[in-house]
């Protein structure tokens, strides 16, 4: 995995190795930045674009034809549209949008354990959508129907999307990520060589040659394809450059610079075992301002998305009731289906990206969303219903097959979801098994902001670990909350205070442990800082009591990772 940035650091070692092979080669160099660009050949096109009367065009986000490719079971490929069965705000008080939304599998043949994945298709915003229609100038055309076909007859992959015909508009708010900043690599051999003028080009120089200019302006300002284009035109404008000299980006081109929009996974929230159809994901809503100057005075503004969690929380909100009209769709119903939208501007405006954002109590913004309801129900009645692709992606985070082998969990803020299904499990086999059996002692470290506005599912926990404890009396849940007193406290820090009882969960009933634990420890959340935190307090508490180095007792923690006794879902 790299640990910052690997398109820049594959670009990193492209410049540095491609002038190798051109000279060992004797070929010639390519283009230098200081050269014209309207000297430069333009990049050959993967992909061309037929723009036709079609019969039959999908919309809505299909994954297959299923006239024509019956599926029988479901995967990465072929989604299953799961009925939402709950979508609700766990911590409604709170500064930040935190959601539980559950799904039914019944009838799918999907089946899940405790620690799997589900992973989840989202969809673009339609502001998003909106912003970069308008940047390619396919706004007037956005809902014609397209195919898009490989100029290669033998290339491997001959249609771009998974369906024959669809839409601009679709093929942005569906099929591809429109919202991500744009590699310095991709701005210099795709974008900069369509620049015209000369405001442009040196514009675009520095961000294409200049990894630290690319990090101080795109990757700081968040500039997605369509903010990087405008950027573009805002400088040519200030310029003086005529509209017809502008940058023009081929659409062709901008299909090649957005990727396929990717599922997003995340940790399942509830067990395979107590709830083998209905998996639960348990996600906070990203969003966060550009960090540039220029960020606030561009279109849209500074505030920026994250793609899935402000559609899960489009879930939420369409399922409770928020404003939504429905689409009066055309002869082929290129534009059905229901628009959620705070807006009362929407869908009456020609241009989404140009609406005045509207914001809730907390301050997030309410993006608009185009939403297929479940059938039998619709946007604007009381029945409505709603259903998301889905499937599920196996994990190796699993708990141990030995009930008796004690667990610890570290779970701060929705690295909660994956402990919480293991706490279920651990509950109903408690339960099972009675008082007379012994069970392993379940330790879980839970962090939050604040205890009365962040403590999600607290009255579950509680009471699951009520019928834990008859079984493993030592079994306890110990927690965080960094914002309830002067200095910051988090799941680390606890390890450190509850020393003696991690040690003593760890020791498995030895009386030293001279190497790898035998139980098992499960860290999910936070890569950066607080897994390899934990995994310094770990090793310290260990060498404390155990009269070693922490060196040798971070070796042991390792060892625990390669007997997958140590396991980290971040």
């Amino acid at each position: 995995d790299d640990d910052a940035d690997i398109e820049e650091d594959f670009a990193r070692w492209k410049e540095a190795t491609l002038p190798l092979i051109r000279k060992y080669l004797g070929s010639s160099t390519p283009l230098q930045s200081g050269e014209d660009s309207a000297e430069a050949t333009l990049p050959e096109p993967t992909w061309k674009i037929l723009e036709m009367d079609a019969k039959k065009v999908w919309t809505k986000g299909e994954f297959y034809e299923e006239d024509t490719e019956p599926v029988t079971s479901f995967d990465a490929r072929h989604p299953y549209l799961a009925p939402v069965s709950t979508a609700i705000e766990l911590t409604p008080n709170a500064d930040r949008h935190t959601l539980h939304v559950e799904v039914d599998l019944a009838g799918s043949g999907m089946r899940y354990e405790s620690g799997d994945h589900i992973g989840v298709y989202p969809a673009n915003a339609e502001e998003e959508v909106d912003l970069l229609l308008c940047a390619l100038g396919l706004l007037d055309k956005a809902d014609t129907p397209i195919a898009v076909r490989a100029i290669d007859p033998f290339a491997a992959q001959q249609s771009l999307f998974p369906v024959d015909t669809t839409t601009y508009r679709a093929a942005f708010r569906h099929y591809l990520e429109i919202t991500g900043s744009v590699p310095r690599a991709q701005i210099k051999s795709l974008v900069q060589p369509f620049a015209r003028s000369a405001a442009a080009r040196s514009f675009l120089g520095p961000l294409a040659d200049d990894k630290d200019a690319h990090a101080a302006v795109v990757t700081a300002g968040c500039l997605s394809l369509a903010r990087l284009i405008n950027a573009v035109h805002q400088v040519e404008q200030q310029a003086g450059v005529s509209v017809e000299e502008r940058l023009q980006l081929p659409v062709e081109t901008a299909f090649e610079l957005c990727p396929r929009l990717q599922a997003r996974l995340y940790s399942i929230s509830s067990s395979g075992k107590v709830n083998p159809e209905r998996p639960t994901i348990t996600a906070v809503v990203l969003q966060y301002d550009a960090k540039t100057e220029d960020a606030s005075s561009a279109k849209m503004g500074a505030r920026r998305c994250g793609v899935a969690t402000n559609y899960l929380l489009g879930a939420v909100r369409y399922l409770r009731g928020d404003r939504s009209e429905t689409l009066a769709p055309d002869h082929q119903a290129l534009r059905a289906g229901c628009l959620l939208s705070e807006s009362p501007n929407l869908p009456g405006a020609a241009d989404a990206s140009a609406v005045e954002a509207v914001h809730d109590r907390k301050g997030h913004t309410m993006q608009s969303f185009t939403l297929q309801p479940a059938p039998g129900s619709a946007c604007d009645n009381g029945q409505r219903a709603l259903a998301l692709p889905v499937f599920i992606r196996r994990s190796l985070f699993r708990l141990p097959a030995d009930p008796s082998t004690p667990i610890i969990m570290i779970g701060p803020g929705t690295g909660l979801a994956p402990m919480r299904g293991f706490i279920q499990e651990r509950a109903q086999l408690a339960r099972e098994r009675g008082t007379g059996r012994e069970m392993g002692t379940a330790l879980l470290f839970f962090g939050a902001r604040t205890e009365a506005n962040d403590y999600m599912y607290r009255e579950e926990l509680e009471a699951h670990f009520s019928e834990i404890q008859k079984a493993a009396p030592q079994s306890q849940i110990i927690t965080a909350f960094s914002r309830d007193q002067p200095q910051k406290i988090y799941v680390q820090h606890r390890l450190a205070e509850h020393a003696e009882l991690v040690y003593q969960t760890l020791l498995c009933g030895q009386q030293k442990l001279g190497g790898p634990s035998r139980a098992h420890v499960y860290v999910c959340g936070d890569a950066k800082s607080m897994a390899k935190d934990v995994s310094k307090a770990l090793a310290s508490l260990i060498a404390e009591r155990e009269g070693v180095t922490e060196d040798v007792a971070g070796k042991w923690v390792s060892e625990m990772r390669k007997l997958s006794r140590y396991q980290e879902d971040v």
